[in-house]
């Protein structure tokens, strides 16, 4: 199946505003990360541990800003519920496991910024798409289960 030229623009047109808007939400998400993160390095909990803390604080305040922000309904905030944060978790992870395996596999042939830098820019397309399609979408009745 081929996508038209006319069809891959008017689809980039309609998801323009709404990835601005998930870029300026992931702006604050890194800089809560990293908040969170020199806090608890600060108070002295493993770094590790404050990791992995600074990135679930992070991706909590994601999910609830981007149902805010990003992903709204009808003028409306889209619905928040823990089955949607599952998906939202599970997508993200599976984006940081993608550009990880990512940098590994392309920091010793461009360097490892460039290859950082080229895996955020691939994991803003991956976790936007993710969200878009499978966390924040319009669900029909048989969906809403899930």
């Amino acid at each position: 199946m081929q996508i038209s030229a006319p069809a891959v623009s008017a689809r980039l047109r309609r998801h323009s505003g709404a990835m601005a808007r998930f870029g300026a939400v992931g702006v604050g998400n890194v800089v809560t990360e990293f908040a969170v993160f020199a806090a608890l390095l600060h108070a002295g909990l493993p770094v590790l541990a404050a990791n992995t803390c600074g990135f679930l604080s992070a991706n909590a305040q994601s999910y609830v800003v981007n149902a805010h922000v990003t992903f709204r309904k009808d003028g409306a905030a889209a619905t928040l519920s823990w089955p949607g944060y599952r998906r939202f978790f599970l997508a993200h992870c599976l984006s940081l496991a993608m550009s990880t395996a990512f940098i590994l596999a392309f920091a010793g042939a461009i360097g490892p910024f460039a290859a950082k830098a080229a895996a955020a820019l691939f994991g803003f397309i991956a976790n936007y798409a993710m969200s878009a399609l499978f966390v924040f979408r319009e669900r029909g009745p048989r969906d809403a289960a899930s």
